[in-house]
């Protein structure tokens, strides 16, 4: 109906033309078009073309008409370019129309969109002048605006949460070494690799550990001989070697444990563990042998390597290792011993304060907190306002860092402290250049202040840095006017507002729905299926999601009034009974 009343517009500009331009035949336009029908906001940018044909014997050779398009709005205007229709017998700029054959004409424009022009409407004066006769023609309405759904995004952009570094579980080790004699797998306390200062410190710091009462994860013990013997004999003493340890360090286990029971005045039953001993010989240790000649002080050492490397049989290079001790006392004397050995690694799991500890800690006295325990209790609640808080009792601490300030910043977001949340961005960037974390942060706070050049700008740089900023640039290309390219980052999600708002603007409707249907409820998401009502024809969608996302926002109600989505319902007593 309204696209018959604008045609109704231009027939009466048109007769008018005719009227004035002589005694020509009084036909009207054979069509016009305006697209888009109702002209709609994109990328913060209007554009639209207006299509038009003259019929034959319907334009005076000498006359020229000249069209002043313009955007009326909140009793504002805003002049577009002109354009101008012309007679063959005219000279200047414009569209030259043939007054026997008739002709066509194409007008395209694009201006900036404001807010405040969504009630707006395209309009046109006409001034029609022949020879010195001028008439003009003001105020007549072309098309309905301005269509800005794509405004209409939820700002749930992603924010990333610097890791707390806690560990639930963390495994502590201490390691030692026990020599054995050529041939031998008993103990022997007096060798001198034994009596030597790296070994003897090394046993005393396994003492230390295991009277920490920590409980032992496991004991690994790994054993194995020099390569001078036979091969079957060597097998078999590295394993004894590793029994023979095993058995030493039980008692070593039980020796302590008693003597800390004592300590504490407890039974010893209360602090026995059942350890699990992993014992293993390897035989020969020929990767040892090859490595301590490659980095010992030998003058010969190369043709030892060589000596050794060539020979493929293990019995032979086992023989020429023992000529190799005939001639080089050093083999025997410093590479051969350091070889038979059996390594120790005790595993021990660290206390750690229950999660109710911590997050109770958090609250009543974090500075008795780790820092990385502070951060990890954080994630321990749901509350934004309580995340908040811990992270800030993280700005005073000893070993505090970017994180703290990155996390905060995350939760003032959550919580709509756009400016604090820019500011302990600020921080947070002073301490930790080049951080991409930080960088997807503040695009979010950007894009949450509406400036998306700048908000595209960190994305693209945190991006740089390896971090998934996929939907952030999905959710400012919306906002470019580039839906395909929205929808190439989106590819993988779904049942989001901003993906099926996207789907809605690049006309994949089928999709759109179905991930507006499944994306959480609000009022964002309510008015957008509302639009996708108008935009299918289906008015009992329209009034049904347009009624509950003004129950859920009470503030659509004077949006919805004058949005053009609806304009096909402005006059329908459900669609009024709605947004009065």
């Amino acid at each position: 109906m309204k696209m018959l009343q604008r045609g109704f517009m231009i027939a009466a500009l048109f007769i008018a033309i005719v009227y004035l331009t002589g005694c020509m035949s009084t036909k009207l336009p054979e069509s016009y078009q305006v697209n888009p029908e109702v002209l709609e906001a994109k990328g913060g940018m209007v554009e639209f073309t207006v299509n038009g044909t003259i019929p034959e014997k319907s334009f005076h050779k000498k006359a020229v008409v000249e069209f002043s398009p313009y955007i009326s709005y909140d009793g504002k205007t805003k002049e577009l370019k002109k354009f101008t229709l012309r007679g063959v017998k005219t000279e200047g700029e414009g569209t030259v129309i043939n007054s026997a054959t008739g002709g066509s004409f194409n007008y395209t424009e694009s201006f900036e969109y404001t807010d405040e022009m969504r009630t707006g409407e395209l309009m046109v004066n006409a001034k029609v002048t022949k020879g010195k006769k001028v008439t003009e023609y003001n105020n007549i309405k072309l098309a309905d605006g301005i269509i800005s759904t794509y405004k209409n995004i939820a700002h749930d952009e992603k924010t990333i949460t610097a890791p707390s570094g806690y560990e639930k579980v963390t495994i502590v080790t201490e390691n030692a070494s026990v020599y054995f004699a050529q041939n031998l797998y008993n103990l022997n306390w007096n060798l001198a690799l034994n009596k030597s200062g790296e070994a003897a410190q090394k046993m005393e710091k396994v003492d230390s550990f295991l009277k920490k009462g920590w409980e032992i994860k496991d004991v690994a013990i790994d054993a194995w001989a020099s390569p001078e013997g036979e091969i079957d004999f060597n097998n078999n003493l590295a394993v004894d070697r590793a029994k023979a340890v095993t058995k030493f360090m039980e008692k070593k286990i039980d020796k302590i444990t008693k003597m800390r029971a004592k300590e504490m005045g407890v039974d010893v039953s209360e602090l026995t563990q059942q350890v699990k001993y992993l014992d293993k010989g390897h035989g020969e240790d020929w990767d040892g042998f090859l490595k301590a000649v490659r980095d010992s002080g030998l003058k010969d050492k190369n043709t030892i390597l060589n000596v050794v490397n060539s020979q493929s049989d293990a019995a032979k290079r086992e023989q020429e290792i023992r000529n190799m001790t005939v001639i080089y006392e050093e083999v025997a004397n410093e590479i051969l011993p350091s070889l038979r050995r059996a390594e120790i690694v005790i595993s021990c799991y660290e206390p750690k304060r229950t999660d109710e500890e911590i997050a109770e800690l958090a609250s009543t006295d974090p500075t008795s907190l780790s820092y990385k325990e502070l951060l990890y209790a954080a994630t321990l609640t749901d509350d934004h306002e309580a995340k908040y808080n811990i992270y800030r009792a993280g700005f005073t601490h000893q070993n505090r860092d970017w994180k703290t300030y990155n996390n905060a910043a995350v939760e003032a977001i959550n919580l709509r402290k756009i400016d604090e949340a820019e500011n302990l961005l600020g921080q947070a960037a002073g301490l930790a250049s080049s951080n991409g974390l930080i960088e997807n942060n503040m695009g979010v706070v950007a894009a949450q202040n509406e400036d998306y050049a700048k908000a595209e700008q960190h994305f693209m740089t945190a991006q740089g840095l390896g971090e998934d900023v996929n939907y952030n640039l999905g959710v400012i290309n919306i906002q470019k006017g580039e839906y395909s390219k929205a929808l190439t980052y989106f590819k993988g999600m779904d049942c989001k507002h901003n993906i099926g708002l996207a789907q809605l603007l690049s006309g994949e409707m089928n999709e759109s729905l179905n991930n507006l249907k499944c994306a959480p409820e609000s009022c964002k998401t309510f008015y957008a299926l509302a639009i996708y009502g108008a935009r299918t024809k289906n008015g009992e969608m329209v009034y049904e999601y347009l009624a509950k996302a003004i129950e859920k926002n009470p503030a659509l109600k004077a949006k919805a009034k004058d949005d053009r989505e609806f304009l096909k319902y402005f006059n329908e007593e459900a669609f009024q009974a709605i947004v009065k």
